[in-house]
């Protein structure tokens, strides 16, 4: 393909310079008083050569360019290749390929980010499968080497196995849900729904949990409850519940956790507060993030999975709304999210 271009090249200065000649030679035979000075003659040839060794290597280049953005289009690398093939001069051509560079650059960062993530992801399922899958088999090898003669032992150990097992339940199933919500692949439909029987819902899946902790739920309403939220109930009923389980959990046995409803006329707020360890203000940016746990030991020993928050956050957004945290250290914890009202 140099070659080619070479020869192109070759062939029009050739051409240039036999025209060139050509014109002088029958300028000097058919004008007889036709006299240019030799100087003139030198400084016409160099100047015309040069100009066609200008123009020559011009449009090599731009054909070079264009070659490289087909091949770029082929590859499927840049959506801006067509754009490139349209320069006119070197101008325009710079500031494409300036524009082309950057949109490249942002692309290689966002690749690297999602590589960073996907090394993230994998270590932290990793991390987070490891214990409950070397606890079973820690107690399947004990249960094998003798203890699953002794009833009591065998009773005490078959069930932490199965705790673990649940354990693992739950985190598959939590990134299940956060994988979909992520993709878009999380259908959530938007409809009608009253206050008080997304209220009621929550708090009887929740009962069994505020009972054995001794926890009480106090709900505040201050707005009719009867007043009507756009949402989809079964998916706020998971946001619902993941706070207040939270929130029971992470506070003392026998203490009360307050569930506020108020609004305006255009949005319905929940507020639920409890009276935990609260978060430090260096985890608090974090809360939201997959498998970040404040208390590391606590929130294992509670059964969580490091991904409830995180999937909260997510199902809120789907429904065009934010979710906040505001909490003091020894004060408790406030997590408050909108919806809109009918």
């Amino acid at each position: 393909m140099r070659g080619n271009r070479m020869l192109l090249l070759s062939l029009i200065m050739g051409a240039t310079v036999t025209g060139l000649a050509v014109l002088f030679e029958w300028l000097l035979t058919y004008i007889p008083n036709f006299h240019i000075p030799e100087w003139l003659l030198w400084l016409l040839f160099f100047t015309i050569t040069i100009t066609s060794f200008y123009y020559a290597t011009y449009y090599i280049l731009i054909g070079r360019i264009r070659g490289i953005q087909q091949g770029i289009q082929k590859k499927n690398l840049s959506s801006d290749g067509e754009q490139i093939a349209d320069v006119r001069n070197l101008q325009e051509l710079e500031d494409k390929l300036r524009e082309w560079s950057e949109t490249q650059s942002a692309l290689v960062e966002e690749m690297k980010g999602r590589e960073q993530f996907r090394r993230e992801y994998i270590g932290n399922v990793s991390h987070e499968l490891k214990t409950p899958i070397f606890n079973i088999q820690g107690y399947i090898y004990t249960l094998l080497d003798g203890a699953l003669k002794d009833e009591k032992v065998a009773k005490k150990f078959l069930k932490r196995a199965a705790k673990s097992v649940e354990r693992m339940t739950q985190l598959v199933k939590d990134m299940d849900v956060l994988t979909k919500v992520e993709s878009g692949e999380y259908d959530v439909q938007l409809r009608p729904v009253i206050v008080r029987n997304l209220i009621d819902d929550a708090l009887s899946e929740i009962e069994n949990l505020a009972n054995k902790r001794k926890s009480t739920i106090k709900v505040h309403f201050a707005v009719e409850e009867d007043t009507q939220v756009l949402c989809d109930a079964a998916r706020l009923e998971q946001v619902l519940d993941n706070l207040l389980v939270n929130a029971i959990k992470y506070s003392p046995e026998d203490s009360t956790v307050d569930f506020f409803i108020s609004g305006t006329r255009e949005k319905i707020e929940f507020r639920i507060k409890d009276q935990g360890f609260g978060i430090s203000e260096e985890d608090l940016p974090h809360v939201f993030e997959r498998f970040y746990r404040v208390d590391k030991a606590r929130s294992r020993d509670a059964g969580g999975t490091g991904l409830g928050l995180s999937i909260v956050k997510h199902i809120i957004e789907r429904h065009g709304e934010s979710i906040k945290v505001v909490s003091t250290e020894g004060q408790g914890t406030e997590f408050t999210f909108t919806l809109k009202r009918i």
